[in-house]
């Protein structure tokens, strides 16, 4: 009996432990292995400036994703908004691996914010991943129904990538 009360317990506590482990997604296929990338980036007082975007024709404007949430503060988490903006600003500078590096940050901070999901699908839209991209839409969509602004976003995103782009 004591035996049996044991190993109740101690299967009740690791279930118990299971429930409690987050859950990440992986969003990013690495095409070179990790040990290539810094682990940091330097501090911007010795970056050197950007270089400025090429000039894009109005066909690839057309396509370009502009978003209209990004100046709408993300409630309760003044990190995962400052993340945001950020992965914006290099998703506009076409730094699409550095944007989802920064909204991956942002995601593990906040995994229920839908706009992270968003600036990171427009980016694999932008590098032609349309199912990578689509995998983000489908999980941001759920996440977004107090935010119809993303939301929408999302909807439109996942229409342009069914319809081919």
């Amino acid at each position: 009996m004591v035996i049996n009360g044991r190993l109740f317990l101690a299967i009740l506590l690791c279930s118990l432990l299971a429930g409690c482990a987050q859950v990440y997604v992986p969003v990013s296929e690495s095409k070179s292995p990790p040990s290539n990338l810094p682990s940091t980036f330097p501090p911007p007082e010795t970056q050197a400036p950007p270089a400025s975007p090429p000039v894009a024709t109005e066909s690839e404007s057309a396509k370009r994703i502009e978003p209209t949430t990004s100046n709408t503060p993300v409630k309760g988490n003044s990190a995962v908004a400052s993340l945001l903006d950020e992965a914006w600003r290099l998703s506009r500078a076409r730094e699409y691996d550095r944007s989802n590096a920064v909204a991956e940050r942002a995601m593990r901070i906040d995994h229920a914010e839908p706009e992270v999901y968003l600036v990171m699908a427009t980016n694999y839209v932008a590098m032609t991943q349309l199912q990578l991209a689509e995998q983000l839409v489908r999980q941001g969509l759920p996440l977004a129904g107090q935010k119809p602004g993303v939301k929408a976003e999302l909807q439109s995103l996942l229409t342009r990538i069914r319809s081919g782009y």
